[in-house]
């Protein structure tokens, strides 16, 4: 098979969601491929920390066999020298699927709710 062809069909059939407790074991298992080795349960317990949907977030792209390709995850950063930004805390696409696209979709994803949090936070200040 054509590898462009594969890596369009890849893209296009994979979904960007945000992360739930039964995604952990994959994302523990990704984490290690960035040299964080971490459990399942320590992401678990890691994820339950973050409950404010307007502070934290954690993307999965997810293929359609149900398998979790890649992730990433960002906050809300406040600084009093600086404005208000969102930062990624991480990004791992699976190393047998790099280079189809998903990272770009996962970073979307983040830019479109970090575009969405920080308006509302800046129109707070505003007014």
């Amino acid at each position: 098979m054509n590898q462009g062809i594969e890596r369009v069909s890849i893209q296009s059939a994979c979904a960007v969601r945000l992360a739930q407790p039964r995604d952990s074991d994959r994302i523990a298992e990704l984490a290690g491929q960035l040299g964080y080795p971490c459990t399942g349960e320590e992401v678990r317990a890691r994820l339950s920390q973050m409950p404010d949907a307007n502070q934290y977030a954690v993307f999965v792209a997810e293929l359609p066999t149900g398998q979790i390709a890649g992730w990433i995850g960002l906050y809300v950063f406040r600084a009093v020298g600086m404005e208000t930004v969102a930062e990624i805390s991480g990004l791992i696409v699976d190393e047998d699927i790099r280079s189809c696209g998903i990272g770009k979709m996962l970073l979307d994803a983040a830019d479109e709710w970090a575009q969405r949090r920080l308006s509302c936070y800046l129109g707070a200040v505003e007014r």
